[in-house]
């Protein structure tokens, strides 16, 4: 008897460990659990690859990604219903929205993409619940699923830096989650952040400030380039530019984040490389002096549009939504006036030099170059190393600045001497 049993528990052993190699034998891609918190709700998104649901539901499905959801759309939609199972903290079961189903590829990986909604019941805290989840974890038992929190508020997350909270595995399917703390301040704070983030992470956004602050310190003689403005005509100039600019992108940025003004992103990224090249062209040769504020209030409205989709998909309330768009803004100026303040100076030394009709032509050179390889990748998919040359170079950033101010400070030496030599001869003379 003892050595039936003991090859019954062998068997049952190498039964076990054979079911595991069939989950783990193959190179496993994980799910991805992405929560939005809200004021009254928590939105899911699900990135189930298909290797693994095929082999938890057993169902043919990398063959033909695109009949999955025609073929097993409703199946799978009642099996994610069944295996996300929010609880109160009291163990009162929260209500689980029918998902919507949809295909998508990341790095040659075929997913399921499903949103849902999950809402607490009456009187339950929306911020602290515990998270049962078994989607694909219950069938394949090596794969995992990361959890993140995508956006929250309160606590100053959102979708460009989520938050793992959490990994959810075979015997392991619930992840208490706690978003108590935090408050609006922080969110607001986040959101000045994030605007700070992205120019500063926009190369062409900062290129095309640093365009139109090429020529602003000179006055246009004709169709070239003249002598220095003055420090009142330049300051007034600089401040024209930045102001038009600024109301334009708020303009679209508040019409576009909520959803009055849509405009293709592809379109939106080819105007903005327009936008650097015309602005490139008038700091080579004057084709707007005196208009430079209307133009930058023009492609202003270009650059909000861009800024808009980062807002839109963050999928607050109206509350928030307006405190978004504000804040957000509030560090897009930020940035750009630390820009301003930073590269003016050296501009307005420079202006004041022999050298700076170099200086401002190579800048200006730079610049369309830039847009045309920026042009020509967004509208025809051509890829070109212009575009990549100045990206990479934005990241030195600092470097550029330090040799910015080094060359104005040369300059201002240089010419300083010029003019001691030539005033010496003119004496002796």
């Amino acid at each position: 008897m003892r050595v039936v049993k003991s090859w019954v528990g062998m068997c049952l052993f190498l039964g076990v460990f054979l079911w595991a190699l069939t989950g783990l034998g193959h190179a496993a891609a994980h799910s991805f659990v992405l929560l939005d918190m809200q004021d009254d709700s928590v939105g899911v998104e699900l990135e189930l690859p298909l290797l693994e649901l095929e082999l938890a539901l057993k169902h043919p499905l990398q063959g033909s990604p695109g009949d999955v959801i025609p073929t097993y759309g409703a199946e799978f939609a009642s099996y994610i219903a069944a295996h996300v199972a929010p609880a109160a903290p009291d163990g009162r079961p929260w209500r689980v929205s029918e998902p919507e189903l949809g295909m998508g590829r990341e790095n040659d990986v075929a997913y399921l993409d499903a949103h849902l909604r999950m809402t607490p019941p009456v009187g339950a805290p929306v911020e602290r619940f515990t998270f049962h989840y078994d989607v694909i974890t219950n069938q394949v038992l090596g794969h995992m699923a990361l959890v993140a929190i995508r956006s929250d508020w309160r606590r100053g997350v959102f979708a460009n830096h989520p938050e793992v909270v959490g990994v959810i595995r075979f015997l392991h399917e619930a992840i208490p989650i706690d978003r108590s703390a935090g408050s609006e301040w922080s969110g607001f704070r986040g959101i000045v952040g994030l605007g700070v983030q992205h120019i500063a992470d926009g190369t062409d956004h900062l290129l095309f400030v640093f365009m139109l602050l090429l020529p602003a310190p000179l006055l246009a003689a004709g169709s070239r380039w003249g002598a220095f403005a003055g420090a009142r005509r330049t300051s007034s100039n600089l401040a024209q530019i930045v102001t038009a600019f600024t109301v334009g992108h708020s303009l679209t940025l508040a019409a576009g984040a909520v959803g009055w003004l849509r405009l293709p992103s592809r379109l939106v990224e080819i105007a903005i490389a327009v936008s650097i090249f015309v602005s490139a062209v008038h700091a080579f040769r004057p084709i707007f002096p005196g208009r430079e504020r209307w133009v930058a209030a023009g492609f202003g409205l270009v650059h909000g549009l861009a800024f808009a989709t980062v807002i839109g998909e963050l999928g607050l309330g109206a509350r928030r939504m307006a405190l978004a768009i504000f804040g957000f803004n509030v560090g897009i100026e930020l940035m750009q006036l630390a820009v301003v303040a930073m590269a003016t100076p050296w501009l307005v030394v420079l202006a004041r030099t022999r050298f700076y009709p170099g200086v401002r032509t190579a800048g200006s050179l730079c610049g369309a170059a830039a847009a045309l390889g920026w042009l020509v990748q967004r509208a025809f998919g051509w890829p070109n190393p212009l575009g990549p040359w100045v990206e990479a170079a934005a990241r030195h950033a600092g470097w550029l600045l330090a040799s910015l101010a080094t060359a104005a400070i040369m300059a201002a030496v240089a010419d300083r001497r010029e003019r001691r030599r030539s005033s010496v001869a003119g004496v002796a003379a």
